[in-house]
């Protein structure tokens, strides 16, 4: 809430219309780290919490496990890797399950502070660290 409480009162009615990537991206692009850092953290954190989903089954979809299995060599093998990333990522930040269009691969890659995927990542999986 206070993300977006803040986001909000830099904005006023500026950008209006615009997705929260697109504002990011351009806040990013011009420098303007707070407004960068507000729009990253909504972004951040609603995709966070829109992962959680009472009643989940307890099996993962087919697909994703075959693309786990495809990038990871194992479903396990995943686990373990974004743990170990996770646990890496130094102070404040994210952990993010990519998929890549440049390459159509799944990544595991860190985001300190607002990081945020960017360019061809396509974010599947988060973890705030």
């Amino acid at each position: 809430n206070a993300y977006v409480t803040k986001l909000n009162a830099i904005l006023g009615d500026k950008e209006e219309g615009e997705t929260i990537e697109a504002i990011a991206a351009k806040a990013k692009a011009a420098g303007d780290g707070p407004l960068f850092n507000q729009a990253a953290q909504h972004f951040n954190h609603a995709f966070y919490f829109g992962g959680m989903k009472p009643n989940a089954p307890d099996t993962m979809p087919a697909d994703l496990e075959a693309a786990l299995t495809k990038d990871f060599e194992s479903v396990d093998a995943f686990k373990k890797a974004f743990m170990d990333k996770a646990v890496g990522n130094f102070g404040s930040g994210w952990t993010w399950l990519l998929y890549d269009t440049a390459d159509a691969k799944l990544k595991i890659v860190n985001t300190g502070n607002a990081g945020m995927p960017e360019g061809t990542q396509r974010p599947v999986l988060t973890m705030d660290v």
